[in-house]
């Protein structure tokens, strides 16, 4: 789907730092202590004079040799061409390796591509900007939403390339047609 190349956009910012965290144990470090700590970071973008995106973080830690970050409570948004988001999202943790450009986010993640009518939540997410993969964990649930459609299941994967996702296992999902709702709602009043 073409909203993961926004996801791709988003990630990229964060590449002004880096992070070093064990994927077993996202509160261990690899490295001894962090080169810089900061508190309410607010880290933009700016392309063409115009700021088209912005990743706020409680506390980002960078690991400048291993070119690694951890930042904790983020917040994201991405602006179109006119200044207006596109995007948006949050996540307890973000791990980012910007050598190989994965960027990991763990606990209460959520995205959203109003644009294009897109939701996704869910506890775990890896994004790799070299292949354009956005990967969910095995044993994870994860929810997307689109166009009244929700699916939920475990073993998440999506391609910005071929535009296309799939879940692994536990796949549920409901199907709301908006059309026979505002009906129904119509004919109840």
């Amino acid at each position: 789907m073409k909203a993961f190349r926004i996801f791709a956009a988003v990630f990229l910012c964060a590449a002004c730092a880096s992070c070093s965290v064990n994927y077993d144990n996202v509160y261990e470090t690899e490295g001894t202590v962090p080169e810089l700590m900061l508190d309410d970071a607010v880290f933009k973008r700016v392309k063409d004079s115009k700021v088209s995106s912005e990743i706020q973080s409680k506390r980002l830690e960078e690991f400048k040799d291993s070119g690694r970050v951890l930042a904790r409570d983020i917040h994201f948004e991405t602006k179109n061409d006119d200044g207006k988001v596109n995007s948006f999202g949050s996540a307890g943790i973000m791990k980012a390796d910007t050598k190989n450009e994965v960027y990991e986010f763990f606990e209460g993640i959520h995205i959203e591509a109003p644009e294009r009518g897109v939701k996704i939540d869910g506890e775990s997410l890896r994004w790799n900007g070299k292949t354009e993969q956005l990967v969910g964990e095995k044993n994870k649930v994860l929810t997307i939403q689109k166009d009244g459609i929700t699916l939920r299941g475990m073993g998440f994967s999506a391609s910005a390339v071929s535009e296309s996702f799939n879940f692994a296992s536990s796949v549920s999902g409901e199907y709301v047609d908006k059309e026979e709702d505002e009906k129904n709602e119509a004919a109840d009043d």
